[in-house]
């Protein structure tokens, strides 16, 4: 989401950060974005077919807290909330802040998969509608299996929605990369990968093109993501940025029982 982010309005320079979580992987390692992750030791966990997002993301009223660890922000906290709304004119009915970078608002569709059909970034007061909707979770997904979207985005005022910015092109190819044992703050975790690639291009002056490992643990949801980032912008400037994250602490709101430092063991 943060190739979508910049999108949105970005022209300022963004710090890298550092993820410290061990990946018992080696089959993707030699992906760079896989080493803000930490070493990796032991070998793969077996693959398995994304289930409904309700249960490979946790999708219930809930907060979750990521730790920084690098970086101009190193040591901070970032809050994640999920929570239900009343469907909207493009049919939301989820709304997922990030921080107090963007709110993400979705919807479910046939076969238990998530679409994104707008957001909010708040730093740069920006509105973005996808056309179609884009693609969020994608359930019935295997092992190795890729999708691609393909569509438009067009940039509004927030404060005026009326006044467009610009409409680019954005293409999402996203692939279920099998599973994975990682270490985080909040536990250990069999987690699903899903890795996805985001080209956007605007106006034929600005590129970006946005790698996404995001990490799935089945009823927890996101317990680490890394993102590789760049941006460039013909005669402005170009950006080269690593990001990451992981997960501190779950609170379901619904029932409200706090989980501290949930684990999943290994089997």
């Amino acid at each position: 989401m943060a190739a979508i982010t910049f999108a949105a309005g970005s022209m300022a320079g963004i710090s890298s950060t550092r993820v410290s979580a061990q990946v018992a992987s080696s089959s993707v390692a030699g992906d760079g974005l896989l080493q803000i992750l930490g070493d990796g030791v032991g070998g793969p966990e077996s693959a398995r077919t994304l289930r409904d997002f309700s249960r490979l993301a946790r999708w219930e009223t809930g907060e979750w807290r990521y730790r920084i660890t690098s970086g101009a922000r190193r040591g901070q906290t970032e809050v994640e909330n999920l929570a239900p709304i009343g469907a909207t004119a493009r049919g939301e009915t989820w709304k997922r802040t990030i921080g107090q970078e963007s709110t993400l608002y979705l919807r479910e569709v046939t076969g238990g998969s998530l679409v994104l059909p707008s957001q909010i970034t708040h730093p740069y007061q920006g509105l973005v509608y996808f056309e179609p909707p884009l693609s969020y979770l994608i359930a019935g997904l295997g092992p190795g299996e890729s999708r691609v979207f393909d569509g438009r985005m067009d940039v509004y005022s927030v404060n005026n929605p009326a006044v467009k910015w610009y409409t680019g092109r954005i293409r999402a190819t996203t692939v279920n990369a099998g599973a994975y044992r990682i270490t985080t703050p909040a536990g250990v975790f069999r987690a699903t990968l899903i890795k996805t690639e985001y080209q956007i291009d605007i106006l034929a002056v600005v590129t970006v093109r946005d790698t996404l490992y995001t990490f799935y643990a089945e009823g927890v949801g996101k317990v680490a993501e890394a993102e590789h980032r760049k941006v460039a912008a013909i005669g402005l400037f170009s950006t080269d940025t690593k990001i990451g994250n992981v997960l501190v602490s779950y609170t379901s709101m619904s029932p409200p029982t706090r989980i501290e430092s949930p684990r999943v063991e290994s089997p």
